[in-house]
């Protein structure tokens, strides 16, 4: 299977042997070995997958690397995690998606369906849209965010409330509903400007990024 190594806070390397990787359009930096690269429009989803992203718009621009070797990977200088999922599903903007291999499979996922109206409201405030990328499987899955991802664990007994700008995605069986705070001091501007959160219940993990979109 492929190996994942962070080599710093902004540079991935993935080491093949005669494995596959899939990763964001332009994201490869160097490369050693025997490397080839072909581009991979259709993901691992098939055509209707990628006919259901044309629609949505959570398309991902993807680059198939194959043969042995490593490959490096960086973005924009953004900040790099690695989720690890175990038979999980993994929920995030294809933008924010930086590379995985064909231990995973992709989809899409209408955000109603997380929370109804909590789901939607999300996926508008974070600039999602209604749809969003799902990654399941049992693998490797680099993410992208503005600054060092944050993973905070939800649990039955402590929900999470998060900024909707500072959500990155997240993974288990979560639960998203509106949390608002609206009082007098909000309408006279004296409110502490988060009046408005999304809170999480369930059992899962949520990724946060120390900055706001």
């Amino acid at each position: 299977m492929p190996k994942y190594q962070l080599i710093n806070e902004k540079l991935l390397e993935v080491e093949l042997g005669n494995e596959e990787v899939f990763a964001k359009k332009g994201a490869m930096i160097a490369t050693t070995g025997e490397i080839r690269f072909s581009p991979a429009a259709l993901g691992n989803d098939g055509m209707q997958g990628a006919a259901m992203r044309a629609v949505t718009s959570e398309g991902m621009g993807l680059m198939r690397a194959t043969g042995r070797g490593t490959v490096l990977y960086a973005r924009r200088g953004l900040h790099i995690h690695i989720v690890q999922l175990n038979g999980e599903t993994l929920y995030i903007e294809s933008n924010s998606v930086l590379a995985f291999d064909s231990r995973v499979r992709t989809g899409t996922y209408f955000q109603g369906n997380s929370g109804g109206v909590g789901g939607i409201v999300r996926g508008a405030a974070t600039g999602q849209g209604l749809w969003t990328t799902t990654l399941e499987g049992r693998g490797d899955v680099a993410i992208l965010s503005q600054g060092d991802v944050i993973a905070l664990p939800v649990t039955a007994a402590k929900p999470v409330f998060v900024d909707p700008n500072a959500y990155v995605g997240h993974k288990g069986n979560l639960q998203s509903q509106i949390a608002t705070d609206v009082g007098w001091k909000t309408f006279v501007g004296q409110g502490s400007g988060e009046s408005f959160q999304l809170k999480f219940i369930g059992e899962g993990t949520l990724y946060v990024q120390p900055s706001e979109r």
